[in-house]
């Protein structure tokens, strides 16, 4: 069994940072629950290392305070799939990756909700079924489709 150690801890030590563990065999909530950090799962985690096994999810948020030009929150998410692979996705990812989850049909209650909380639970729900793979994470759309 594949294991993969992270990190825990803000880019910039000046912001403000959370991050939680949702082990393999805890249900995620539905997306469209959830719209903060405490909607998911499981107690925030100190800062230091994690050991993720497959099926665990990691998700962080990290405030952008200081920087006058990206104000506002940056959300990473690190899940192990099924294979023992690390999938990982920032923020910025999370709407090419729903147009890739609904290319592999997934289910209509799943796609419903907004903001980056509920893309990360999202996202975390598609990699635990199998409709997203390490491997196949950042392959074109078209590819995804075929």
């Amino acid at each position: 069994m594949k294991s993969h150690t992270v990190e825990i801890g803000p880019a910039d030590h000046r912001c403000r940072y959370w991050a939680k563990v949702v082990r393999t065999g805890v249900p995620l909530p539905l997306p469209a629950q959830c719209s903060s950090a405490y909607d998911i799962p499981g107690s925030f985690l100190k800062r230091g290392e994690e050991e993720l096994l497959p099926g665990d999810v990691m998700l962080e948020g990290e405030a952008n305070h200081h920087r006058r030009t990206d104000r506002g929150w940056t959300y990473n998410i690190s899940v192990v799939d099924l294979d023992g692979n690390l999938f990982h996705a920032t923020s910025g990812e999370f709407g090419e990756l729903r147009k890739r989850m609904k290319a592999a049909r997934m289910t209509p209650e799943l796609l419903m909700g907004s903001g980056d909380i509920a893309a990360m639970v999202r996202v975390a729900r598609a990699v635990r079924d199998g409709l997203l793979r390490a491997s196949v994470a950042y392959a074109p759309v078209a590819e995804v489709q075929a």
